[in-house]
């Protein structure tokens, strides 16, 4: 009898703990926040870069499979500061196209029943920057404009159901000077 009442005593504080866990409720689509952006620096140069991202999906229908057929779901605009006071997207001098990179995630979607998501896409933005540099000090007049240290950079992403998440811009950011 005593061994019954332990053990319904511990039955009922596990369903009170567990009626008191509350399920994290988010939308059916992607939702981003900006989380940090982290330089790698040789002396003056920027090597490569992090690009941390927020994300949350109601869900779980973030990534692709390998064996899928899949386009990019996740694009990053990166802006240049103009001594103008205002930031614009880089142009490919060649084409006149706006530079913009796109990633493909890889499936993330949960196994069982709760198939909601959050996390943080780390992008590796390698050699990008110390390229872009240098591409913009060739062209001295657009150099002259130009801070090419300063940064931000505009996110948004899709999931396999087509919802675009919202699109974000990040704080100024500063490459190594």
């Amino acid at each position: 009898m005593k061994y019954l009442k332990s053990l319904l005593a511990i039955c009922l504080l596990g369903l009170l703990f567990y009626s008191c866990v509350k399920k994290a409720n988010y939308p059916d689509y992607p939702v981003i926040t900006y989380n940090n952006f982290i330089p790698f620096c040789t002396g003056s140069n920027t090597d490569s870069a992090y690009l941390l991202v927020n994300f949350t999906d109601g869900n779980g229908a973030i990534g692709y499979s390998q064996t899928e057929a899949s386009s990019p779901d996740f694009y990053i605009l990166p802006e240049i500061y103009f001594y103008t006071g205002k930031f614009e997207p880089l142009i490919n001098t060649i084409t006149g196209d706006t530079i913009k990179y796109s990633y493909v995630i890889p499936d993330i979607t949960p196994s069982g029943k709760d198939k909601e998501l959050n996390g943080i896409i780390q992008i590796n933005l390698e050699n990008f920057i110390q390229s872009q540099i240098s591409v913009l000090a060739e062209d001295t007049t657009f150099a002259k404009k130009t801070n090419a240290h300063k940064l931000q950079f505009v996110v948004w992403m899709f999931d396999r159901n087509g919802n675009k998440s919202n699109v974000i811009t990040t704080p100024t950011v500063y490459s190594c000077q």
